[in-house]
């Protein structure tokens, strides 16, 4: 991946972020299994505690239900305070500045009136 955000609501092999250069990965981990899969030479991994980072993920979530209808997507909106503990935000080098949310985000946010402090 070299940019741009991916949300992974399923199950992930080894070897993740291998060649990833750029752009952010939320991926949900709910039984546990996501750390050692993850390449860590080449991505930082964190919690998504950021507002942006947290605003970006459910806003990529609900598009996601919106356009295809997702059971498993529609669930974890239903639980979003369940399950956003459970997901990881992968970091590759050229994001470590900003790494909150994908670049334009926020601009994207403002023009639809969404405010941080929302997420």
């Amino acid at each position: 991946m070299t940019g741009g955000c991916v949300v992974v609501l399923g199950k992930v092999g080894r070897n993740v972020a291998a060649g990833m250069t750029g752009g952010l990965a939320y991926i949900l981990d709910e039984d546990d299994t996501l750390i050692p899969k993850v390449n860590k030479e080449i991505v930082k991994i964190q919690r998504v505690v950021a507002p942006a980072g947290q605003m970006q993920l459910k806003s990529l979530i609900e598009a996601h239900v919106e356009k295809t209808g997702s059971n498993k997507g529609a669930a974890v909106l239903r639980e979003w305070e369940a399950y956003l503990p459970l997901f990881w935000q992968l970091v590759p080098p050229s994001e470590e500045d900003t790494p909150e949310a994908c670049a334009d985000f926020e601009r994207v946010a403002a023009k639809k009136g969404m405010t941080l402090q929302s997420a």
